[in-house]
């Protein structure tokens, strides 16, 4: 793991790729918290019982 460490600190500019991977990925998480936050009650209630409704159906389906 020394070897690949030595190797990235000898490449210049090389921190701007790991500023832009992290922005990227708090900029995500940030986007995702708040679509599901604002997402309504009733939506989130459809999704849970369709995991149940699918399991279900797909289990008669295959009896």
């Amino acid at each position: 793991m020394k070897i690949v460490s030595n190797l990235l600190q000898q490449i210049e500019g090389i921190q701007i790729y790991y500023i832009i991977g992290l922005l990227l990925f708090v900029g995500l998480f940030i986007v995702i918290v708040i679509r599901t936050m604002r997402m309504p009650d009733k939506e989130i209630e459809e999704i849970k019982s369709s995991i149940l409704k699918d399991n279900d159906s797909e289990e008669t389906a295959t009896s």
